[in-house]
């Protein structure tokens, strides 16, 4: 008896300490679904909600131009209750500039890192203004820092 309990004990803590620093290795897409074009001057969000312990993230918007002129603003807010946000990063993409997130082909990337997530609620504004027709992609990644990467 004494070794079952001795070898639950074991795995338990094994299991504790490889949760504790482990990583999701994927990022999550949200579903495209049917409004997720952006068409002419349009506005697009989605809401990412940050469970406890997470105090990393990444979040990339990818939109693939179809047709049109691409020009607009990718936005990040941030909010504790999830009903009112402030603004606290943004990206324009359109006319490529030399030191902008966006890269210069039909695909157009804006990439936002946290690395301290003080809220639980991050709403990712899309908004067009140029004549374009434009699928979006939002994905993001929320991990957890061990005490070891805090102080290195």
């Amino acid at each position: 008896m004494k070794k079952f309990i001795y070898i639950v004990a074991l795995f338990v803590a094994f299991v504790g300490v490889n949760k504790a620093n482990a990583q999701s290795g994927n990022a999550y897409t949200f579903p495209l679904i049917a409004h997720d074009t952006l068409t002419n001057t349009d506005t697009i969000a989605k809401v990412i909600h940050i469970t406890e312990g997470d105090n990393q993230l990444g979040i990339q918007v990818v939109l693939n131009k179809l047709s049109g002129t691409v020009a607009g603003n990718v936005y990040l807010f941030q909010s504790l209750d999830g009903s009112n946000y402030v603004r606290t990063d943004s990206s324009t993409y359109g006319v490529i500039q030399p030191n902008t997130q966006f890269t210069p082909t039909g695909t157009n990337i804006a990439t936002f890192y946290k690395t301290w997530t003080p809220s639980c609620y991050y709403l990712v504004q899309i908004v067009s203004s140029g004549t374009v027709s434009a699928p979006i992609k939002v994905s993001y990644t929320a991990r957890k820092t061990s005490v070891i990467q805090k102080y290195q």
